[in-house]
């Protein structure tokens, strides 16, 4: 085989391979536009990408007619990259939005390490679906015993807040009327983000067009912030803006 078919062949499996692992980082794990706020591009899709571009140029390097270790070199470069992309690529997969818990007034995506899923009641909290994370609700308890004991827990005795604690969860589907009480009109954010109008009329009419029945709530994800956007009668989620969502004012860092 001469030095630039082989180079050719293993660049086309390589692209192959990328195609495929992009098409599960994009659209399954990491769907628009949370793959931005994951912070994961930053080096694991560059050391991916790098993994299965460079190794084609190595084999192609490499290459020598009647070359006695050839065999060898092109196996330890395919090593090589295989055990690179591999560990990016099972980086991409655990690090990835599990979770988009709406507590209060907002909505927080958590990876599944983040949780202590001891403590589940419910395998069906842990159910995640194939695309994107698992939309949940965390029930804030009503004034009395379990509400005081919920704060003692969280501001003297260290325990994860309302969002991380899967014993507050249900499903969003089940509470969903309820969020819909905190989202705010589409078009007050419109308002109060000029620069971002257009983007958002782009958005409203690829979602059908009528910014009336629109509402959002903000989104945090790793200290990053964007929109969610729901039906504002049903509370049903119909997508994310990354706009910022903080109209009245920023949220408490704890």
């Amino acid at each position: 085989m001469e030095r630039s078919k082989l180079a050719l062949h293993h660049l086309w499996v390589s692209l192959l391979v990328l195609a495929v692992t992009g098409c599960l980082v994009m659209y399954a794990w990491y769907p628009a536009p949370l793959l931005s706020f994951s912070g994961v591009n930053r080096f694991l899709l560059p050391l991916l990408l790098t993994a299965v571009l460079t190794a084609p140029f190595l084999s192609w390097l490499v290459y020598k007619e009647d070359k006695k270790a050839l065999l060898l070199d092109i196996t330890v470069i395919i090593l090589i990259q295989a055990a690179a992309a591999g560990w990016a690529t099972a980086r991409l997969y655990e690090n990835r939005p599990y979770f988009m818990v709406f507590t209060v007034d907002r909505f927080e995506v958590l990876r599944k390490q983040d949780v202590d899923l001891t403590s589940v009641p419910d395998q069906k909290l842990v159910a995640k679906p194939f695309r994107g994370p698992l939309l949940l609700y965390a029930t804030m308890p009503g004034p009395g015993p379990a509400y005081q004991r919920l704060v003692r827990e969280i501001m003297f005795e260290g325990k994860p807040d309302l969002q991380y604690r899967p014993e507050f969860w249900s499903l969003y589907a089940e509470r969903h009327e309820l969020a819909a009480r905190a989202a705010k009109p589409l078009a007050i954010l419109r308002r109060a983000r000029a620069q971002s109008a257009e983007r958002i009329d782009r958005w409203v009419n690829d979602h059908g067009g009528d910014i009336d029945v629109l509402g959002f709530v903000p989104g945090l994800m790793h200290g990053l912030e964007f929109t969610v956007v729901m039906d504002r009668n049903s509370g049903a989620v119909v997508g994310e803006l990354d706009v910022d969502p903080w109209v009245d004012q920023r949220p408490l860092r704890r």
